[in-house]
């Protein structure tokens, strides 16, 4: 009779998770090893008080630099979903797969790591972007006017001369000048 191998280590190991390594310290790994240094230091001679304190320094520092970093991340995103919002209803020149895309700015959507502009009904990144340009609209734009760059300002001559009426309802005889003056009640 022929007896056939009964061993389950190869599935074992075929199904077993591995950990990956870390390549850095975070502050979490940073207080265990504060920890362990804490509970296995010798009793006759313990830690000096000093380099406790100064190790609880550098955690403090690690946490706030990582919390730092974090919020000037969070400030990067709303940065960029800024801009990109201020691209709605402007018309975008952008390189999507070798292809050059024309077209304008239909929304903004917010992803995980990413701001994405939206362009005939397709996503594509704010780093895909190469030129904007003015939206296109039905009626011509009309700029204001300019003044002239004379020396003297432009002048409202339709009140000059005319005469201030009193409280009476008469006329001064003072005559209104360019400066407005209220009146002192």
């Amino acid at each position: 009779m022929e007896v056939n191998q009964t061993n389950n280590s190869d599935l074992y190991y075929e199904n077993r998770k591995t950990k990956e390594s870390v390549k850095t310290l975070d502050k979490d790994a940073f207080l265990q090893i504060m920890i362990a240094q804490l509970r296995y230091q010798d009793p006759s001679s313990p830690m000096d008080s000093s380099k406790f304190i100064e190790q609880m320094a550098m955690f403090t520092t690690l946490e706030q630099m990582t919390n730092l970093n974090t919020n000037m991340e969070r400030l990067y995103h709303l940065q960029e979903l800024n801009h990109a919002s201020s691209l709605i209803g402007k018309r975008v020149n952008l390189i999507a797969e070798e292809e050059q895309v024309i077209g304008e700015v239909e929304r903004v959507t917010l992803g995980e790591n990413s701001v994405n502009i939206w362009v005939a009904g397709h996503p594509y990144s704010l780093d895909q972007v190469i030129s904007v340009e003015r939206g296109v609209t039905d009626e011509p734009e009309e700029l204001p006017e300019v003044p002239d760059s004379g020396d003297e300002p432009p002048v409202d001559d339709t009140t000059e001369g005319e005469p201030i009426p009193d409280e009476t309802g008469g006329t001064d005889q003072q005559t209104e000048t360019t400066e407005p003056t209220e009146p002192i009640e």
